[in-house]
């Protein structure tokens, strides 16, 4: 991480996932009752909760591939809108694992939902011309670096969540405020248009609509990620609660291996991987073809590659006190 010398207010959503996570911890049954119960032939059920995008394709593809069977797990997928809904479903029992983005899981336990991080979904491309969330203007903008985006107005998915921190990064990063930009929350598919209308000045692309953009003749105004780091770095994490983790630590140890089986095979073979996240997703094969990817089975998870997203989270107020990775990270 770069030094930076100032602290800077995100307009947050921790009080909101807090508010809306407040009951899930009230019901539910446990790993062993809801997910983990044993069927025939010793097999033990576990329900996955994810978000349709790019970075669930390496469980999927894993799903296809009979990795969970082989040890011994039956595999349920379920997909949901967002980290809060998935939060509050593993806390209530329905799902035993769930993917998101690590910031929310660093919110979440800031406002005492008790997660523990399991294994890495997904860590940023290593290939700092690679960006999977490059902020993109129109070709012809005025625009020359991240810092000329003050008095402006850029569009993030959500208000508060972590493409909005990476946006804020890289102002800062080039020289601008973040605090004087103005931002925008627009769903990802309507953000090329707006930018087209003049209704915003750029938006942080999340693929596929990164490469649409680019082939379109959008031009990449910087690279969040590179300016992040030096190198990659675990931006999405598998997580679950920490009580159902401390009760039935053989059951997950066998779900963190066959997730670090399934990065390893999606990282071996992009051709099934992009397949996969097609059928999930429901993109064209083609476009899924060209989409720019994260790293998959390259990066463990260690205090080491999550510490610039914490150092980050906390710098821009998207948590107020340094989240506590070694006691975050479970080690089997």
């Amino acid at each position: 991480m770069k030094n930076r010398n100032t602290r800077r207010g995100l307009v947050g959503s921790a009080t909101l996932l807090a508010a809306s996570l407040v009951l899930a911890g009230c019901g539910g049954g446990s790993a062993t009752e809801a997910g983990g119960a044993e069927a025939e032939g010793g097999v033990q059920a576990v329900t996955a909760g994810t978000i349709p995008v790019t970075d669930s394709g390496p469980i999927f593809l894993s799903k296809e591939q009979g990795i969970w069977e082989d040890h011994d797990l039956d595999l349920t997928i379920e997909t949901a809108n967002s980290s809060p809904t998935i939060i509050s479903a593993i806390m209530s029992g329905d799902y035993q694992i769930g993917y998101g983005g690590v910031t929310s899981v660093f919110q979440a336990v800031e406002n005492g939902i008790d997660l523990q991080i399991i294994a890495p979904a997904s860590a940023t491309a290593d290939d700092p011309d690679n960006g999977i969330n490059d902020i993109l203007v129109l070709p012809d903008s005025e625009f020359q670096t991240a810092a000329d985006l003050e008095g402006h107005k850029v569009a993030v998915n959500a208000l508060g969540g972590y493409v909005q921190l990476l946006a804020m990064i890289a102002i800062k990063e080039e020289g601008g405020n973040p605090d004087n930009v103005e931002w925008v929350e627009l769903p990802v598919p309507d953000q090329p248009a707006a930018l087209e209308n003049g209704n915003i000045d750029a938006f942080v692309a999340g693929e596929p609509f990164g490469t649409l953009g680019r082939k379109d003749g959008l031009r990449t105004l910087a690279n969040p990620h590179a300016l992040l780091s030096d190198g990659a770095v675990v931006a999405g994490v598998w997580f679950a609660s920490r009580a159902e983790v401390e009760a039935n630590p053989e059951y997950y140890g066998k779900i963190v291996d066959a997730i670090n089986e399934a990065n390893t095979y999606a990282g071996e073979n992009d051709e099934e991987l992009r397949a996969a996240i097609a059928d999930l997703t429901g993109i064209d094969p083609g476009l899924a073809a060209e989409i720019r990817l994260g790293s998959y089975g390259k990066y463990d998870l260690s205090p080491e590659n999550l510490q610039p997203l914490a150092d980050a989270a906390v710098e821009f107020g998207v948590v107020q006190n340094t989240p506590d990775l070694e006691a975050m990270i479970w080690n089997p």
